[in-house]
C-alpha cells in the first residue's frame, strides 16, 4: 500500500481527459468543488481499477489453443489459480498482475481526502454536498470491490470472524494495520451508501452520467443486500430504482450503450479493458451456447472468428464501440431486475422471479415467443443465475464475485496448451478450481506483505496439473 502511504503527499492533480472538460482543470491544488470533482472522476472514473484479469479465472474464459506460450503466460498464474499470483513458473516476479489492492486503497485515501476537506471549499452548499456524496459512494465502491477479491466470501455465521480488509476513513498515515471482518467492511459500506443517497439528494442537483445518482446508489446498495443474502431488503432497494427507470431495448447492428440509453444510472470505467478481444484467451463456447439465436445480445457481444484451420473461436465486443460510446462498465437499470429476480427466486416466489426475467428478455430478444421457462424451484434460480450469466459477461468483475457467492459453485476446469513460438505443441496441462476451493480469494500483495507485517495472507492452495502424458519440455 506504499501509495497509500504517500499519496497525501503527491496526489496528483492533472489534466483528466477529453470526457472532463465539464470542469476546470486549471488548478493544481484543490480549492473549488469543481477541483475536487475533477480529481474524483480522474481518479475513480477515467482510470477505475479493475482486477484486469479477472475474467481469465472464471468459467466464461479459455485460451485459444493454437496461441504461442509465450503470447498467453502473462495471465497464466491467474487462469490457472495459483497460490503465489504474482510469481510464475521460472520465479520471476510479475510486477503489473497484482495492482488493484494498492490501486484501489489510492482511490480509498483520495475519497478520505474529499470528504474531510470539501467543506472548506469554495463554491455551493449544493456542489460541496454533491461532491461530498460522489466520494462517499467512490468509497464504498471501492471497499466493496477489494472485499470481494482480497476478503472471504460472505456467510452469515462466519462473517463477523472471518478476513475482509483493512479499513481507512481518515487521511492520517499508518505503515501497519490488521484487517476488519467481512461483516465490519459489509457495515461500513452500507454506511457510505446511506451517506451517498443523504448528500446527493439533498444536493438536489442532477448531472452527467459521469457522477453516480441517487438511482446507482440505490441500485449498489440492493447489489450489497444481495451479496449478505438479505433477500427482502435486496428487493426493496431494487424495487426503489425499477420505480424511477426504465430499460432499454437492444437491437442488433446498433450500438447499446451511449448518453441517451435510459438504462444507465452511472458511467464509469475507461481506460484498460477488463478483457482483450485479442486471440491468446477468448469467450469460452459453453457460454456462448446459452444465447438463443433471438437474443440479440449474442450478436451484439461477440465476434465469431475463424482460426484458420477449419474451427472458430469467439471474442469480445463489449468494449468494441459497436456496442459502447461511453464507459467500458456501467451501472444498469437491467441489474435491479436481476437482484431482485434471484431474491425473489431464493424466497421460493418463483413466479415474481420469471416476471422479471421476463421484462429483461422484451427488451434483449427480438421475439419472446416460443421462450421456454422452468417451473421448478431450483431449476428458476438457475434459470435466473444463468441470466445474470449472460447479462453480466466480461463486465466489471460480476462474474468472478457471483461464482464467489453463490452456493453449488461449479468446479472450472482450464486447459493451458504449451505452444513453442514455432508453433509446436508441447502437451497440455488442466487446473481445477474446486467448488469450494480456498483460490477463490486472491493472496494480499507481496509488497503489502513486506511493508506491513501486521498483514495476514489468505490461504491459498498450490495448484498442481493433470499433465498430458505425450508432453515433451524441451
Amino acid at each position: 500500500m506504499k501509495k497509500l502511504l504517500y499519496i497525501l503527499l503527491f496526489i496528483p492533480f492533472i489534466g483528466c481527459g477529453d470526457f472532463l472538460d465539464e470542469v476546470d482543470q486549471d488548478k493544481l491544488v484543490p480549492e473549488k468543488t469543481d477541483h475536487y470533482a475533477a480529481l474524483l472522476l480522474y481518479e475513480f472514473n477515467y482510470n477505475y481499477p479493475i482486477f484486469t484479469t479477472v475474467n481469465h479465472m472464471t468459467d466464461n474464459v479459455v485460451e485459444n489453443a493454437l496461441a504461442y506460450s509465450s503470447k498467453k503466460e502473462f495471465a497464466k498464474t491467474t487462469y490457472t489459480w495459483q497460490r503465489e499470483i504474482e510469481i510464475d513458473e521460472d520465479g520471476n516476479t510479475l510486477s503489473t498482475i497484482n495492482t488493484s489492492w494498492e490501486e484501489m486503497y489510492e482511490d480509498i485515501a483520495i475519497a478520505n481526502y474529499v470528504i474531510e476537506l470539501i467543506d472548506d471549499a469554495i463554491g455551493t452548499q449544493e456542489e460541496i454536498d454533491y461532491v461530498k456524496g460522489e466520494a462517499y459512494f467512490i468509497r464504498a465502491l471501492s471497499y466493496f470491490n477489494l472485499l470481494n477479491l482480497y476478503g472471504q466470501p460472505y456467510a452469515e455465521s462466519t462473517a463477523s470472524v472471518e478476513l475482509g480488509v483493512p479499513i481507512r476513513d481518515d487521511i492520517g498515515v499508518e505503515v501497519t494495520y490488521s484487517r476488519n471482518t467481512v461483516q465490519e467492511c459489509y457495515d461500513f459500506i452500507e454506511k457510505d451508501i446511506e451517506k451517498a443517497i443523504e448528500l446527493i439528494t439533498s444536493s438536489q442537483l442532477e448531472k452527467s452520467i459521469w457522477h453516480p445518482t441517487v438511482e446507482a446508489c440505490y441500485l449498489f446498495m440492493s447489489r450489497v443486500k444481495l451479496y449478505q443474502e438479505k433477500w427482502d431488503e435486496c428487493i426493496s432497494w431494487s424495487e426503489k430504482v425499477i420505480q424511477l427507470k426504465k430499460m432499454s431495448k437492444m437491437y442488433d447492428n446498433r450500438v447499446f450503450l451511449d448518453e441517451d440509453n435510459t438504462e444507465i444510472l452511472y458511467s464509469y470505467h475507461n481506460t484498460n479493458p477488463a478483457f482483450s478481444t485479442s486471440s491468446y484467451y477468448v469467450a469460452n463456447k459453453e457460454l456462448i451456447s446459452m444465447f438463443e439465436d433471438k437474443d440479440v445480445r449474442k450478436s451484439l457481444f461477440f465476434t465469431e472468428v475463424d482460426n484458420g484451420t477449419g474451427t472458430t473461436y469467439f471474442t469480445v465486443n463489449k468494449y468494441t464501440t459497436s456496442y459502447t460510446s461511453v464507459g467500458y462498465t456501467n451501472f444498469r437499470l437491467v441489474e435491479a431486475y436481476l437482484n431482485r429476480a434471484e431474491a425473489y427466486a431464493q424466497k421460493g416466489e418463483t413466479d415474481n422471479a420469471l416476471i422479471d426475467i421476463k421484462v429483461i428478455h422484451e427488451y434483449r430478444y427480438s421475439s419472446t415467443a416460443d421462450i421456454e421457462y422452468p417451473t421448478e424451484s431450483s431449476a428458476v434460480l438457475n434459470y435466473v443465475l444463468d441470466e445474470r450469466r449472460k447479462e453480466f459477461c466480461f463486465e466489471d468483475h460480476h462474474r468472478w464475485f457471483d461464482l464467489r457467492r453463490i452456493q453449488n459453485r461449479p468446479e472450472i476446469k482450464h486447459v493451458y496448451t504449451l505452444v513453442s513460438d514455432d508453433g509446436t505443441k508441447l502437451g497440455t496441462e488442466t487446473y481445477t478450481l474446486l467448488s469450494n476451493d480456498y483460490n477463490y480469494t486472491l493472496p494480499i500483495p507481496l509488497e503489502e506483505r513486506e511493508n506491513n507485517p501486521l498483514i495476514r495472507n489468505n490461504e491459498r492452495y498450490e495448484k498442481i496439473p493433470e499433465v498430458d502424458n505425450e508432453i515433451i519440455i524441451p
